[in-house]
């Protein structure tokens, strides 16, 4: 609940999934190879090695930099017009595999790849916690605790 709330507010969320750049959360292998993420440890990704470079020279890398930036400059048409696209920012690149059907120019299809498989799921979800998300928001907004939510919703929640 709080990365949504965070995400709400417009502040960054607890997890790099929900944030709209990644590379954050590098991963180092055994034999020192340093990688921007866990979900991408693949030579392709590679950023070096510690033993021959330091960390931070690698982690301020133009290939680092263009691996975080990639996430939200790769999204698909359909998260761009998406209204839930400032919570889940399309969520991990890893898990970006779903394809669906845009409508281009004159009636034309073309089939996009690069949807999140959980796409429908955290609309689902989005949906249903946004009264409660914009009452916190709100709350906070007042300098008030969001735990305020609890007896709101209470009285709340029959008509939402």
């Amino acid at each position: 609940m709080w990365v949504t709330l965070a995400t709400w507010v417009g502040e960054m969320p607890g997890t790099c999934t929900f944030a709209q750049t990644c590379g954050g959360n590098s991963v180092i292998e055994h034999n020192g190879d340093l990688y921007p993420c866990d979900h991408f440890v693949y030579k392709d990704y590679l950023l070096g090695n510690i033993t021959e470079k330091p960390i931070a020279e690698m982690m301020r890398s133009d290939k680092q930099t263009a691996f975080g930036i990639d996430k939200r400059n790769k999204l698909p048409t359909k998260c761009l017009k998406c209204e839930w696209l400032f919570a889940c920012n399309g969520e991990c690149p890893k898990h970006r595999f779903n394809t669906y059907e845009s409508r281009q120019g004159r009636g034309g299809l073309r089939i996009e790849t690069g949807l999140n498989a959980l796409c429908d799921g955290y609309k689902m979800f989005f949906s249903h916690v946004a009264p409660y998300m914009d009452y916190m928001k709100d709350l906070l907004s007042r300098k008030m605790s969001p735990a305020y939510v609890i007896p709101w919703a209470r009285t709340n929640s029959r008509r939402i």
